[in-house]
């Protein structure tokens, strides 16, 4: 390790000396400029360039009468660039002397269990399944965020994912930095933590695997960084493909036509529409819309843009899911409610590893979304074409093809359910 380095903060201050020093020679300046950035950037602190620019100006101001030759400026930018070289080895010695990062919170999956809630859990209240701290966007069902000091996590997946880091990043940080890890985050869990953000000098890990010294990061406001996660987990790869902007949340109704919501209901609504987003999301899909060679037309029988109904999908505002008892009545749909019938919901999913039969529930969920974007009974958004044929057959080759987050019944044992259509007598559609 070089020996010149090991103390980055007298170096600092040696530097920061000859800098501010009137009475030094220019070539001081110079050698305290280029000692100093050396230290800096080997400590990783978090200086802006503005200030390196007035200590040359302050240089600048002196009226010492000293020159240099070529000969001198090469000697002393080799000077600097010696400097440089050792970084690498003093960055070892940091971990060496840290070990684990001191600023690195690791959270194990009993102690998530433990400080964190389950939702859409039998035997809570209706309140409790359509509270507004459990809706979430359908393009960023697993997210953080920071508010009032506190770090919510939050899974409305029924999914578990395991080995999540936490990562954060800013404009002026030269790297993106670990600040927490957790072992398991469970399905439908919501959590809040006290601020990971420290006061004071700390050193993090980074992405580029080498440690970061930050100062007094519980300053900054949340609009000042950015909070990330990263998981190596295929359902997580695909939650970032999604490209539906829609908030959904779980609606209390209760009359007329609408039942009260159920935390099973809920658990449905939460998958379904997330498997529903990855669809409309897909590559597929577009090519399966835009390409279908019979009608798309809106009530008065005229042709839709296919390209408006697309974005209209993908930019749906909100959606409030509910349950729908009457008598006769598969689901209602309008403005931004939507229910079907409970008993519908899982037949989004391959029951005991056979083919699905979901035609049906899907059309009475397109056909419901059609009138939430306006669409009426004349409408080939509501029979026809887009409920009955384009929606049902990409569905179902996603599904066969392992290309959507929940393929088997997340909910049910797979023995709960009697043999149906075998997958191999289910061949591939024609797109």
């Amino acid at each position: 390790m070089c020996k010149f380095t090991k103390n980055h903060l007298w170096i600092w201050q040696i530097g920061r000396f000859f800098i501010i020093n009137r009475f030094c020679p220019k070539a001081c300046v110079v050698i305290g400029y280029a000692i100093s950035d050396v230290s800096l950037r080997l400590s990783g602190r978090i200086f802006l360039w503005e200030k390196y620019f007035l200590y040359y100006l302050c240089a600048l101001k002196m009226n010492k009468p000293y020159t240099m030759n070529r000969k001198q400026i090469l000697c002393i930018s080799l000077l600097a660039f010696s400097l440089c070289a050792c970084q690498d080895d003093d960055t070892a010695d940091i971990l060496d002397a840290f070990g684990t990062p001191p600023a690195l919170t690791k959270m194990t999956a009993q102690e998530f269990l433990d400080q964190g809630e389950q939702m859409f859990e039998d035997g809570e209240s209706v309140d409790e399944i359509v509270s507004a701290d459990r809706a979430f966007y359908v393009n960023n069902p697993f997210n953080v965020s920071m508010a009032d000091g506190k770090l919510r996590l939050f899974n409305g997946m029924a999914h578990d994912f395991k080995e999540v880091s936490l990562w954060l990043t800013m404009p002026h940080l030269r790297d993106t930095i670990q600040l927490m890890q957790f072992e398991e985050v469970p399905g439908f869990y919501n959590i809040k933590l006290d601020s990971p953000l420290k006061m004071g000098e700390a050193v993090y890990a980074s992405k580029s695997g080498k440690p970061v010294r930050v100062n007094n990061l519980a300053l900054l406001s949340p609009d000042q960084y950015e909070l990330l996660l990263s998981c190596n987990d295929s359902v997580f790869d695909m939650l970032k493909t999604i490209k539906m902007k829609t908030r959904i949340q779980m609606g209390k109704y209760g009359s007329g036509n609408w039942g009260v919501m159920t935390a099973n209901a809920a658990r449905y609504y939460a998958t379904s529409a997330v498997n529903m987003a990855v669809m409309f999301s897909s590559e597929i899909f577009r090519d399966s819309l835009m390409n279908y060679k019979g009608s798309i037309h809106n009530d008065a029988g005229k042709e839709i843009d296919r390209e408006g109904l697309l974005n209209s999908i993908l930019n749906k505002q909100s959606l409030v899911f509910g349950v729908v008892t009457g008598s006769g009545i598969a689901g209602l749909g309008g403005g931004n409610a939507l229910g079907l019938r409970e008993e519908y919901l899982a037949g989004f999913f391959y029951q005991n590893r056979v083919a699905i039969d979901c035609n049906w529930v899907l059309h009475v969920w397109i056909h419901e979304l059609g009138h939430c974007l306006g669409y009426g009974h004349s409408s080939s958004l509501c029979y026809g074409s887009v409920p009955d044929e384009i929606v049902p057959k990409v569905y179902r080759y996603m599904m066969k093809h392992r290309m959507l987050p929940y393929i088997i019944n997340p909910f049910k044992s797979y023995n709960d359910y009697n043999p149906g259509i075998n997958d191999a007598d289910n061949p591939d559609i024609e797109l």
